[in-house]
């Protein structure tokens, strides 16, 4: 064969074969330059997508500060900017600050927790099947990666939620009573400890609902008053010293530590407080 044609098949079947992997990435939404682009509500949505896709290849960013209430979060410029550049939309149901309808020309995925908190474990576990779920159907080329993804951190979750169990059963404290925010109180149910009585965000309570929570918690014997961080984090603290027990504030969403990390830290927060009596 002619030095020339030959030459010139090889240079045209590397150039079919470089085509062939171009289209594949593009069909696949991704290139070798930029990541696919995934915005979420909050911090928890966060943990569990960078949980279940390949990070090389997706970035995820949370518009919500973990510190801070969703019904009170006012939407940024930096943060549309984060939408406007982004593929995809992640949020919660109700989030007041994505319902702008500026942001509905965007692909979006809504997820409905069913008034569940999500940093409950249990409840942690069906939102990792749910969301996984839900992006297999959009990412059908990373289905098997989203899978073994999903089993591997169902497996951490239950390792990490049978220790920390174990940590409240060994110090006694299975079984306690306590009065919480009620956002807090399936998190504590999940801990072990019996919620006698809830409240609700710091502007919604008044002197009259303050005294009769301190009832409850005399009469009860409460060991502790839990409040939400993103709630009010002083709310429950009068109640907490009325009934002369201590006072503790957990949080409703993963610190940049991560979900399992932040769990962690909120069952400490529980037993430091306690440790003060």
């Amino acid at each position: 064969m002619n030095p020339m044609k030959k030459a010139i098949i090889i240079i045209l079947i590397i150039f079919l074969s470089c085509t062939g992997i171009l289209s594949q990435t593009i069909k696949n939404g991704l290139t070798a330059e930029r990541k696919y682009s995934i915005i979420t509500s909050d911090t928890l949505l966060a943990c569990m997508i960078s949980s279940l896709l390949p990070k090389e290849r997706y970035s995820i960013e949370a518009i919500l500060p973990p510190d801070q209430c969703p019904g009170h979060y006012d939407i940024k410029i930096k943060d549309i900017e984060k939408i406007k550049h982004s593929e995809l939309i992640v949020s919660f149901k109700g989030m007041p600050f994505l319902n702008d309808s500026a942001f509905k020309e965007k692909i979006r995925i809504l997820v409905d927790s069913k008034g569940h908190n999500w940093m409950s474990p249990d409840y942690y576990e069906q939102g990792l099947k749910m969301i996984s779920d839900m992006l297999i159907k959009h990412f059908k080329h990373d289905a098997p990666i989203i899978e073994r993804l999903k089993n591997g951190e169902i497996k951490r979750l239950k390792e990490v939620s049978t220790e920390l169990k174990r940590l409240i059963k060994d110090r006694g404290l299975s079984g306690k009573r306590v009065i919480a925010s009620s956002m807090q109180k399936e998190p504590l149910q999940w801990m072990g400890f019996k919620v006698v009585a809830e409240y609700s965000r710091q502007e919604s309570l008044s002197t009259k609902d303050i005294v009769r929570l301190t009832k409850i918690g005399k009469k009860e014997q409460v060991i502790l008053v839990v409040d939400n961080l993103q709630s009010g984090p002083d709310t429950g603290k009068s109640i907490a010293e009325a009934i002369g027990v201590p006072h503790a504030v957990l949080t409703n969403f993963p610190s940049e530590k991560g979900y399992t990390e932040t769990l962690k830290e909120n069952v400490l927060t529980i037993i430091n407080a306690l440790n003060k009596r």
